[in-house]
């Protein structure tokens, strides 16, 4: 076994000299190009809601960014991460520092060498210390641990600085969404509200009829029905009005049920608010522009350079230090020739026979290297899946709308026809009052296609990262 030894050591030294390797970057799973999505080129736009064109959706965003507390929190984790950065770096760095103490002491004569004073001529109660120096200690980085430590702060910086930017990309997103199923919400309860009126005339109207026996008591039940589902209908639209709107307060950093200034003098029946098409690039564009992914490589490259950390503790560890100053118990001599203090030296540490324990950590850094590359692939076949999903919604919420806007206009149609005829004096006026109640319905239908479509161009945005 004592044979055996040094050939173990020079084993462990061999592999510490491999070290981690240099850093290359994985396979992941991108497809060549997309299926559903474009291939127009990309350009930068972190301000992509300005493609809405809404000055109040513009202000939301504003406020929420500057206030909302997800966002402050990932600014928090930014600064300790650069501060950590900052600190692997000095460590790196020859460290000085400055000693220095001046003292008078009056010794007891009932204690200690105080005992002494009376018997012993010379000898004073009170005693004077003086020490000024400058100590200078240098770690020398022999087998790259600390540099492995540096980069890998260094890559934990940059993962916390892409956490901010998914962080405001999300925060932005919700801000969207919440802003835009607002909007959504009030238009329907206004359209709800306009078809109960037109309802209760159909009532009124059918119920005269049914008490001078023109129309069967089955009509006047089926309005009496329809009346009743507008009525259970109306404080789901009221809360969804109220819900969106906390949730907007919610999101930029304000008390729910608070008043929202921005989105006063918006009218109900305003049209929601729409953007062009997002340019997808191509598959590889996501790494770049998609906040997430961008943290997952840096961690991936972090516990990369942790590796070559664990490895250099196969390594002796040297260090330099040095004193200069002065040390006097007479204040007066203090600075001079004969009170001057120089101390140099050279140090050594190397766990020489603690390999077992450094086994375990390298395993233990290579094992979040593989955990951090499956975590890696994990989020890119998401994101994949994200932007392909997010453009096949928005395809199909395309041809949503322009079968609604169909639907609409001949539901436009059908009534000019309804108001025609009873001018002629060729329809009842509850018929005229059942078509307006439809092209209602065509109106709040057309509504959802719409919300959708601007839904869906949102999440485009947040699948591309931009």
């Amino acid at each position: 076994m004592i044979r055996k030894q040094p050939l173990l050591a020079i084993t462990f030294l061999l592999a510490a000299c491999a070290g981690a390797g240099p850093w290359h970057a994985p396979d992941l799973p991108l497809a060549p190009a997309w299926s559903a999505a474009n291939s127009a080129p990309r350009a930068q736009n972190t301000a992509w809601w300005h493609d809405f064109a809404d000055p109040v959706l513009d202000r939301l965003i504003a406020a929420g960014l500057a206030d909302n507390p997800d966002i402050a929190g990932a600014l928090a984790r930014l600064d300790q991460a650069r501060a950590a950065a900052g600190g692997a770096r000095a460590a790196r760095l020859p460290a000085g520092e400055t000693q220095d103490t001046i003292a008078r002491q009056r010794q007891s004569i009932d204690s200690g060498l105080g005992r002494l004073v009376p018997y012993v001529p010379g000898i004073s109660r009170v005693q004077n210390e003086g020490d000024l120096g400058v100590s200078a200690s240098w770690d020398i980085d022999f087998a790259g641990g600390l540099a492995g430590r540096q980069h890998a702060a260094q890559f934990d910086a940059q993962a916390a600085r892409a956490g901010l930017d998914a962080s405001r990309l999300a925060i932005a997103a919700a801000i969207a969404d919440a802003y835009v199923a607002w909007r959504s919400a009030r238009a329907d309860h206004a359209l709800l509200r306009d078809q109960r009126k037109l309802i209760g005339q159909q009532l009124s109207l059918v119920s005269a009829r049914v008490g001078r026996g023109d129309a069967a008591q089955r009509d006047g039940d089926e309005a009496t029905a329809a009346l009743a589902a507008i009525d259970a209908a109306l404080p789901n639209a009221q809360g969804a009005v109220e819900t969106a709107r906390n949730r907007l307060a919610i999101l930029i950093g304000r008390p729910a049920g608070t008043d929202l200034p921005e989105l006063e003098g918006i009218a109900e029946a305003a049209p929601l608010p729409v953007a062009r098409e997002p340019a997808a690039g191509s598959p590889a564009d996501v790494l770049r522009y998609r906040p997430d992914l961008v943290l997952a490589e840096a961690r991936l490259r972090a516990s990369h350079a942790r590796i070559g950390a664990a490895l250099a503790e196969y390594w002796p560890k040297f260090s330099l230090s040095a004193l200069f100053g002065f040390s006097s118990n007479n204040l007066a001599l203090l600075g001079g020739n004969s009170a001057n203090v120089i101390t140099g030296a050279a140090g050594l540490r190397w766990r020489l026979f603690d390999f077992g324990r450094i086994n375990s950590e390298v395993a233990g850094a290579r094992g979040a290297e593989r955990e951090a590359l499956a975590a890696y692939r994990a989020n890119v076949l998401a994101a994949g899946g994200d932007v392909e999903n997010g453009f096949i919604a928005l395809a199909a919420a395309r041809r949503t709308l322009a079968a609604r806007e169909l639907a609409d206009t001949t539901a436009d149609h059908l009534l000019a026809k309804a108001r025609a005829r009873e001018r002629a004096g060729d329809s009842s006026r509850i018929a005229l009052v059942a078509a307006e109640a439809q092209r209602i319905d065509a109106a709040r239908a057309l509504l959802a296609a719409q919300t959708r479509l601007t839904s869906a161009l949102i999440a485009c945005h947040r699948a591309l990262g931009s």
